[in-house]
């Protein structure tokens, strides 16, 4: 039988009673060694028992959601009702993930509230989301953005590029990427054998 990554205790949440802190039994990531107490949890199926992903500080994680994968919650965020918080995706202060929601990838911080069945996701090479201030989704983010405004049902917004969307009440600016041309493979060989040459 595989070893159990945590325990439930009996440390019940002073407002609900219902939930309890979860004990490291094994080293879990660079910031949870065995024996460290974490945050709450309604039962097991709240926090997967595999890979890195943990429930830090006062945060909870109850109902049907799940935290799992390398997904993290600190603080005092909360993910309840089915919500999933997975990927390498990072929830901090009094943010809530609720609904149907996904957080895949991204950070979620200060009172961010994602809900509904909204994703929030990186894109195809790696770049993710920051949901902030007083920010409600509940549509699709995916990609580099800076979100401090509200992302209703059905909206989706999607950033292939490298450049930075920033979404902050109800304005849209864009932090181009600087890049500078660069020769192709075969002219950078030529003058580094020609600069030899000279040598």
């Amino acid at each position: 039988m595989e070893q159990k990554k945590y325990e439930i205790t009996d440390i019940a949440h002073p407002k609900y009673p219902w939930l309890h802190r979860i004990r490291a039994l094994i080293p879990v990531n660079e910031q949870v060694s065995a024996g460290d107490l974490g945050g709450y949890v309604q039962s097991e199926d709240n926090l997967s028992q595999k890979d890195s992903c943990w429930i830090h500080d006062h945060a909870i994680c109850c109902e049907d959601a799940v935290v799992h994968k390398d997904g993290r919650i600190f603080d005092g965020a909360v993910a309840r009702d089915s919500a999933v918080v997975g990927g390498d995706a990072r929830m901090f202060d009094r943010t809530c993930a609720d609904g149907n929601c996904c957080i895949r990838n991204g950070e979620i911080k200060d009172d961010a509230r994602v809900a509904g069945t909204a994703i929030v996701a990186s894109d195809t090479g790696g770049l993710s989301p920051l949901i902030a201030g007083n920010s409600r989704i509940y549509g699709n983010v995916c990609g580099w953005y800076v979100v401090k405004d509200v992302v209703l049902p059905g909206e989706n917004y999607r950033n292939p590029t490298q450049d930075l969307f920033i979404l902050e009440n109800g304005k849209r600016t864009v932090l181009v990427k600087e890049r500078k041309l660069k020769p192709p493979e075969q002219i950078r060989k030529e003058r580094a054998v020609q600069g030899n040459l000279e040598r």
